[in-house]
């Protein structure tokens, strides 16, 4: 009788996080559109050098990859089932793609990237809202000095009004009803998805791993106002910093070197 190999189940979770995130990110393929338009028309160059800062699973990566075929990004973050995932799903891409594991909370995170100042870009999406501010505004800082002279940041997450705002109230209960609508359409949930990985025997090192750096119930987004976004990136030194593009609170922010 042969025995056939098991099927690795990284690729389906990479295609099921992609789709999950849609029921938190109403349209979120234009998202990723207008980031990389902006980036195109920042950046011309075809053969850019892109830091996919947080990079989860590689949503940046794989798109930006795909769509511009000189280019090579580093994806970096420090949940090591999301890289694990990403890294199954779409290998090194012909080595473009290289994985890096660093904690942004560590100050010499940066060390071990052997690529300073010579990033064209640096893009994060949907991941450093679980910052607390001083550490974002490290983090900025950080990437500043990564960048080429003309290097640009964009950031695209959920950078809402103040806390108790009137505003924020209205956004968060529009969001919600969003949210709400694709879960009854079918949607999986946040939850659904980790219940499916922690159904895979082959992730469970990568999950111990992963519950040391969050214990349950440590961990929660704090969600920075994109007003202290863009003042922490005109204090990292960028040049420019605004909103280009928006939806609710989900916002792209740019910082221009």
């Amino acid at each position: 009788m042969t025995t056939l190999d098991p099927i690795d189940p990284r690729p389906d979770l990479y295609r099921r996080w992609d789709v999950q995130q849609t029921a938190y990110i109403a349209d979120r393929d234009r998202v990723y559109e207008v980031l990389f338009e902006v980036l195109t028309h920042l950046r011309p160059a075809e053969d850019l050098v892109v830091l996919d800062l947080a990079c989860g699973p590689g949503a940046i990566s794989g798109r930006l990859l795909e769509r511009l075929p000189s280019a090579r990004a580093v994806a970096v973050d420090v949940d090591p089932v999301l890289l694990a995932i990403g890294e199954g799903a779409l290998g090194d891409f012909d080595g473009r793609l290289r994985w890096v594991r660093a904690d942004l909370r560590d100050p010499g995170w940066a060390d071990g990237l052997g690529e300073d100042g010579s990033f064209d870009a640096v893009l994060s999406s949907t991941a450093l809202h679980w910052l607390e501010p001083s550490v974002l505004a490290a983090t900025y800082r950080r990437a500043f000095r990564l960048l080429r002279p003309d290097g640009v940041l964009l950031n695209a997450d959920y950078l809402p009004h103040d806390q108790g705002s009137r505003l924020r109230s209205a956004c968060d209960a529009l969001a919600l009803r969003r949210r709400t609508k694709a879960f009854e359409g079918g949607a999986e949930s946040w939850e659904q998805w980790w219940e499916a990985v922690r159904a895979e025997p082959g992730l469970a090192d990568a999950l111990a791993l992963r519950e040391t750096l969050w214990p349950e119930g440590s961990r929660d987004w704090t969600g920075a106002s994109h007003r202290f976004t863009e003042a922490a990136l005109l204090d990292a030194g960028f040049a420019e910093a605004g909103v280009v593009w928006q939806d609710l609170q989900e916002r792209i922010v740019v910082g221009l070197r």
